[in-house]
């Protein structure tokens, strides 16, 4: 009662968005990992309105980074083998605090979604919340627009610098008033990446793969074309290290 309780008064303390039970065409044809397309049914849900900030991050870094109750059993390890994970510098990457934390691992989001009462998104989550409209390419529609954070303007060749834009900023929202769903950082989910996921997951609150090498992002950054910036493109990365590119944001159970 009291766990349910405390989970319950996380998530509300949060800027969310809710996300009603319902079904949804999930992957596309645009690449063999995003099919084969398939009808997922979800349960009710919240997600974060915005990415975790520098700020927010900064805030678990000093009040539960210690706390062995937010970790999982794994991400104690990774936490005992990297004190105070790739650190502060690393993770603001010169610039402010209402930025978007990056260089974060996988286990050092998990535990912050978890200290937040929440967890990471399932892709399945992640994907609906993105793109209510289904079929769209990006969060706001098919249009490639200004003003996104993605590298339709980079010098590919040039030196890599972090342009990120403050979480609470975006011109281009998602129906839903999810903030950056397309460009700006990647974002971790909770669930582990194979290529053939959609041919064997189930069709109910799907959680992909039970173990894995890589776990799933999603979204695209900064760094990064529109065609890796879709609603449905999907990338492997790494558990245990941190990108300059890759962020997170919390999804909350709504039972």
């Amino acid at each position: 009662m009291f766990t349910a309780l405390f989970l319950l008064l996380a998530a509300t303390s949060h800027d969310v968005v809710q996300v009603s039970a319902g079904s949804f065409e999930m992957g596309s044809v645009r690449a063999p990992d995003e099919g084969p397309i398939h009808s997922v049914d979800l349960s009710a849900y919240a997600m974060d309105r915005q990415e975790v900030s520098v700020a927010k991050y900064e805030e678990f870094v000093r009040l539960a980074w210690s706390d062995d109750h937010v970790w999982s059993a794994e991400g104690r390890q990774w936490r005992d083998a990297h004190p105070g994970g790739l650190g502060r510098h690393f993770r603001s990457a010169d610039r402010s605090d209402d930025h978007p934390v990056v260089s974060v691992s996988w286990f050092e989001a998990d535990a912050y979604c978890r200290w937040a009462g929440g967890r990471l998104p399932t892709e399945a989550e992640w994907e609906r919340a993105a793109c209510p409209g289904n079929s769209q390419r990006f969060a706001w529609g098919d249009d490639l627009r200004e003003g996104v954070r993605w590298a339709i303007k980079n010098d590919p060749m040039g030196l890599m610098t972090v342009d990120t834009a403050p979480v609470s900023q975006d011109s281009n929202p998602n129906p839903k008033g999810l903030l950056h769903m397309t460009g700006n950082v990647w974002e971790w989910t909770a669930d582990w990446y194979h290529r053939s996921t959609y041919a064997e997951s189930s069709s109910k609150d799907p959680k992909g793969p039970a173990e894995g090498r890589w776990k799933t992002i999603r979204g695209g950054s900064f760094m990064n074309l529109p065609s890796y910036c879709t609603c449905t493109h999907r990338e492997p990365a790494e558990p245990g290290l941190g990108r300059l590119t890759l962020g997170f944001r919390c999804a909350y159970s709504s039972d």
